[in-house]
């Protein structure tokens, strides 16, 4: 009795669990939505001690056991001297050099700080080398071989102005209108072809200088870009106006009001600030031979060593002793254009033959040949003829292209608006390039 009691009550559940189920699967899926629900956690049982380990190696940095050196290039280091230090071997070196853009990494100068990583196996696994403040090179090893990646940093730029009078030197009143060496030699080089920075300024002359400025992470980290500037000289009987025109990044030139270039084929000076000791004239009392004879040039006085530099780009066709001129050096130009640059103590790198561009070193200020003191004799010659230097019209380079006057024009003019604003007082716009 019990066992049938038992069957049947088994048999009544059996039934009960059939039917339940039967509704549920003809139930609509809205149906079933709509079901009262009831999450369950069960707990996981733990790891055993083994499987742990091998799950936290799984997620464990591996740079954490690399080794990390700083390396300083020193003279006649290489990448691969600088690596021998930490026993990286000129296997390594040479994968890196098969890398596609290897220069970036390879082409170090003394001075240049790397930072290395090697693993536990003694493996090269990194290279960090900041070539500047803002472009760095990685180089990381991977499955294939190493890879070099380039990174830079963003930049803030900010527009800055400087206003300043002359009281004496040029460069010391600059200094005081809080402008950098670089900024000072920039404008320096603008106005070069049209400003004769020894002899034209007066007490009372004025500049105005729109400028940028860069800084990394908030930090001040150099001047970039003059954008303008406004010179006076002659006791502000002349203006020199000049504004940049830019490609982009890149810098096209420097131009005037009417989109002329500044740059002339010829700088006005073949030394920065030194004193003329005596000018062009047809007819002086040489100090030497102590007789009368034509002077057909200018004399710059400045210390033993000074640097002379070409006054424009040319072909040396002579580089050696002269009589009177000593060591010497002469420049043809253009075909009809010749200068010549005498009494040097020494000659610059370039020899006879030698292309040399607008500024290249071609020697240093001596007293060698008739000269009875530390000077350099410069002449400009026209077709074989003497002309004055110092009165010379030197003809311009290429005035703004025909695709960039337009936007020149405009820019120039919003420019010119703001430099006539500012007199040491007031702030003009910024961001507006």
């Amino acid at each position: 009795m019990r066992t049938l009691l038992k069957n049947t009550t088994l048999h009544k559940l059996l039934i009960s669990f059939i039917l339940i189920f039967t509704v549920i699967i003809f139930l609509p899926t809205s149906s079933i939505a709509n079901l009262p629900a009831k999450t369950i956690n069960l707990p996981l049982p733990p790891l055993a001690k083994d499987e742990a380990d091998k799950t936290a190696q799984t997620f464990q940095d591996p740079t954490e056991n690399w080794q990390q050196h700083k390396i300083k290039i020193r003279p006649n280091d290489s990448l691969s001297t600088a690596l021998e230090k930490i026993n990286i071997g000129a296997t390594t070196v040479y994968k890196i050099a098969r890398t596609k853009n290897s220069k970036l990494i390879t082409d170090l100068k003394v001075g240049d700080e790397l930072t290395v990583w090697i693993d536990s196996d003694q493996q090269l696994q990194k290279i960090l080398y900041p070539k500047t403040q803002t472009v760095s090179y990685e180089l990381v090893k991977t499955e294939n071989g190493y890879f070099i990646d380039e990174k830079v940093s963003d930049v803030e730029i900010r527009t800055e102005t400087a206003y300043g009078k002359i009281e004496g030197a040029f460069y010391l009143a600059a200094e005081r209108a809080g402008l950098s060496a670089k900024s000072i030699m920039q404008l320096a080089d603008m106005f070069a072809w049209d400003i004769d920075f020894i002899r034209e300024f007066y007490k009372g002359d004025t500049f105005k200088v729109i400028y940028e400025t860069r800084y990394l992470n908030g930090e001040y980290i150099g001047d970039g870009d003059i954008l303008a500037a406004q010179i006076t000289t002659n006791g502000g009987r002349e203006t020199h106006n000049g504004f940049i025109l830019r490609d982009k990044d890149k810098v096209i030139g420097f131009y005037d009001d009417n989109g002329k270039n500044l740059k002339k084929a010829f700088l006005r000076n073949p030394v920065d600030y030194v004193r003329i000791t005596s000018k062009f004239n047809p007819k002086r009392f040489h100090p030497v031979l102590k007789k009368w004879r034509s002077h057909r040039g200018v004399d710059y006085g400045g210390p033993k060593g000074t640097p002379i530099r070409a006054t424009g780009s040319g072909k040396i066709i002579t580089r050696g002793w002269g009589n009177g001129y000593g060591n010497h050096v002469k420049i043809q130009h253009a075909g009809k254009y010749m200068t010549v640059y005498g009494h040097l103590s020494k000659f610059g790198k370039f020899k006879r033959g030698q292309y040399v561009k607008q500024g290249d070193v071609i020697g240093y200020m001596g007293m060698t040949g008739l000269a009875t003191g530390v000077h350099l004799h410069y002449e400009f010659r026209i077709n074989g003829k003497h002309v004055d230097p110092l009165k010379m019209k030197f003809p311009a380079a290429n005035p703004v292209a025909a695709k960039y006057k337009q936007r020149f024009k405009q820019n120039s003019r919003f420019l010119l608006s703001q430099l006539d604003r500012i007199d040491g007082q007031t702030y003009i716009a910024k961001g507006f390039e």
